[in-house]
């Protein structure tokens, strides 16, 4: 080995690890916060397929009963109704809460 190489490898501090990545109490912790969150994330998925199938149904009904004479005329009718903008609110909610609770666990 050469002597500038002796010498930088001499001056290189070696890292300190733990002994493990994730230490018992941490792990126990997350599998609390895991299991003690099972009910909300249940609950909060559910409303978000719910509220999606609210704004399906919701445009289906509003483009059967819809007089326009195109499928084109008819969509724009039902997507413009206030009803499926409700829905697509209470969609866009849910959703927001379903990335809320993904993201926290």
């Amino acid at each position: 080995m050469s002597r500038i190489s002796e010498q930088a490898t001499a001056n290189v501090q070696k890292p300190q690890f733990r002994s493990r990545i994730v230490e018992d109490a941490e792990f126990a912790k997350a599998l609390d916060f895991l299991r003690d969150s099972a009910e909300l994330v249940g609950k909060t998925r559910a409303r978000l397929i719910r509220a999606e199938r609210m704004v399906e149904h919701t445009e289906a009904l509003l483009l059967k009963a819809s007089s326009a004479t195109s499928d084109m005329k008819r969509k724009a009718d039902a997507r413009t109704d206030q009803r499926w903008l409700e829905a697509a609110e209470e969609e866009a909610t849910a959703a927001g809460e379903w990335e809320k609770i993904k993201s926290l666990r």
